[in-house]
């Protein structure tokens, strides 16, 4: 059988909650409004697949441009160029 080569690949530990994280989630994550030009840290919610930005911006900090609905559109900086990702509350969190 070949090896897998979805967008949840390699991320066993990135994508998983402690025990005492299982659950619902609060209402507090779901209500927080964030404003053009505040930081937010990407922190991935694996029970919540709606909204889910790439792993490969796990942990990383961005700046938020403008809304969407619900979701947020962040710019995030790598290297060299500014990355634009789209994503649900849940899985932000203010720095």
């Amino acid at each position: 059988m070949g090896k897998s080569s979805g967008p949840r690949r390699k991320s066993r530990s990135a994508l998983t909650k402690s025990v005492r994280e299982r659950g619902r989630l609060g209402l507090s994550r779901l209500l927080t409004r964030y404003d053009v030009g505040d930081k937010v840290v990407v922190k991935i919610d694996s029970g919540i697949h709606k909204g889910m930005p790439h792993k490969r911006y796990q942990g990383r900090v961005g700046t938020v441009v403008e809304r969407r609905g619900r979701a947020y559109v962040l710019e995030i900086p790598q290297t060299k160029i500014v990355k634009t990702i789209i994503a649900l509350p849940e899985h932000l969190r203010k720095q």
